[in-house]
């Protein structure tokens, strides 16, 4: 294939963050005096926060439960931030200079709020670096629904042939799956299963190697 563009995931695939919101939601169940399984956070990597909100209030009581929660992780993350801990992936510096230098059309598509990203890319001075963002204030679903990465691409107006989205969790996979876009799947806290090696273009240990593979297809 010949890549025209590339749409990036944000959350586990650009920054180390999903870590960030694991300990978190940890931290804000711990205040509130809440149960969390350990496998409440693994299930959603990838997913919207209205998804997140809807099981957090089954699981603990009610939405203003829920909704205390998510409000608790948020000022967590956001403290987090400002103590520097939001570190970028590795080879993100070097993919992104690449698909400039090649004049590849990049664009991300993430499952967060535009404020959030824009909060992210402020911090690791990334701002410039993406003209384009596809939020969740953009669309009526969120991952695994194909609605983010199907704007995206429209947005950008490359083929989908020619596009690749760049993914670490399920839900992103099985969105770009069913939005018909290739999907390279590097790896963060949970590794391919059976059906991710089947569904994904390819597996990457890392964004640089996700630039060796586009040097080699473009």
């Amino acid at each position: 294939m010949k890549v025209q563009g590339v749409i990036f995931d944000m959350d586990g695939l650009m920054f180390d963050s999903e870590k960030l919101y694991y300990q978190a939601n940890l931290a804000a169940a711990a205040q509130m005096k809440l149960p969390y399984a350990d496998d409440y956070y693994e299930r959603f990597i990838g997913a919207s926060d209205e998804d997140l909100v809807k099981f957090f209030g089954e699981a603990f009581g009610g939405p203003d439960q829920a909704q205390e929660f998510m409000q608790l992780t948020y000022q967590q993350i956001e403290a987090a931030i400002q103590r520097g801990e939001l570190e970028k992936k590795p080879g993100l510096d070097a993919l992104l200079a690449y698909l400039d230098q090649q004049q590849i059309t990049k664009i991300i598509a993430s499952s967060n709020y535009k404020t959030k990203i824009s909060d992210f890319l402020t911090a690791t001075q990334l701002v410039d670096r993406f003209p384009e963002i596809i939020a969740m204030d953009d669309v009526a679903k969120g991952k695994p629904a194909p609605d983010l990465f199907e704007k995206a691409r429209a947005t950008i107006g490359t083929p989908a042939a020619a596009t690749l989205v760049l993914e670490d969790s399920r839900n992103g996979l099985l969105a770009a799956h069913a939005s018909g876009i290739p999907c390279i799947i590097v790896p963060d806290l949970v590794q391919p299963t059976a059906e991710t090696q089947a569904l994904a273009l390819e597996i990457l240990p890392d964004l640089f190697a996700v630039r060796d593979f586009i040097k080699q297809n473009c």
